[in-house]
């Protein structure tokens, strides 16, 4: 396989050349096929750029939500700890907020 950077001859075996090292492969991150070209896949096309892009999102809401089910169950045991000290009423005031959407 011919390096599409430096022309280096290369084997068909290795994935980077062996001159400059350059990717001679890529693989589709959705479908695993081995390509000469990185901006498309030619199986499935799926663009590179906007697949990792979708990838971050996700990893960005998933995180937001992790956290925000965090804080919320931090909330709750504020709560409890605090009923003893204000006689539950912080925790009513807390559940009524809660069902209103506060």
């Amino acid at each position: 396989m011919k390096c599409p950077k430096c022309g280096q001859e290369n084997p068909e075996t290795v994935q980077f050349c062996r001159r400059c090292h350059a990717p001679l492969r890529i693989t589709c991150p959705a479908c695993q096929h081995a390509q000469a070209r990185g901006e498309k896949c030619e199986a499935c096309g799926v663009d590179f750029a906007k697949y990792a892009m979708i990838l971050g999102l996700q990893m960005k809401t998933q995180a937001t939500q992790e956290r925000e089910r965090v804080r919320s169950r931090g909330a709750v045991i504020k709560q409890i700890l605090l009923l003893p000290i204000t006689g539950g009423f912080s925790l009513l005031k807390f559940i009524r907020d809660r069902l209103r959407g506060e």
